[in-house]
């Protein structure tokens, strides 16, 4: 009798037109959109390094400058990756010609790493992610320029840096530079952000 009436609800389903046919899946992953981090007024006003941490969102003490527990280091417009000569990490960094909202898959090479040669994120106007305009003398980010980062333990991030300057002006900057507000998203497993 149950085969039977098995037998008769799979042949029912069967003839349903594809409109009316009920769905069944077995397993729906969520998506979900990544995770957009604004850091404000990083002041990298100092005569060393600023590290911060791309995964916690955090400033990292300067007595772990030798650890993998920062990615990125600010001091003025220098920016080091912990990478080569910089730390012991798997960083490294590639700078975009393209927009921060269009980079939606990090590439699986070119990244540089620090070294002798210079700075995985080149210095000095117009080489990575600023200029300097000097109508109003001032350090401004290009913009569409995206900075890939490998963080120290080998996850990609995208970073925009926004101001240089204290508050994120909008009109010709204020006198207080070196604090840096960017924003960052950390690319899933599968590269994409």
């Amino acid at each position: 009798m149950i085969l039977k009436s098995i037998i008769i609800a799979a042949a029912t389903l069967a003839a349903m037109p594809p409109a009316t046919a009920p769905v069944y899946r077995t397993h729906l992953a969520p998506i979900t959109e990544p995770e957009i981090t604004v850091v404000k007024d990083l002041n990298a006003n100092t005569k060393s390094y600023v590290y911060f941490s791309l995964a916690s969102g955090k400033e990292v003490p300067a007595a772990d400058a030798k650890t993998k527990n920062w990615d990125i280091a600010f001091s003025k417009t220098t920016i080091a990756t912990n990478s080569g000569t910089s730390g012991p990490g798997e960083g490294g960094a590639l700078v975009l010609e393209k927009p921060f909202d269009q980079v939606i898959e990090a590439p699986r090479d070119g990244y540089k790493t620090d070294g002798d040669a210079g700075f995985a994120i080149p210095g000095g106007s117009g080489n990575s992610w600023y200029k300097y305009d000097m109508s109003v003398h001032a350090i401004l980010p290009i913009p569409g320029r995206t900075i890939l980062v490998r963080t120290a333990s080998g996850k990609i991030a995208k970073v925009e840096i926004i101001s240089y300057y204290k508050g994120a002006p909008e009109d010709v900057p204020t006198e207080e530079s070196s604090y840096y507000t960017f924003r960052y998203t950390i690319a899933g497993g599968d590269g994409k952000f």
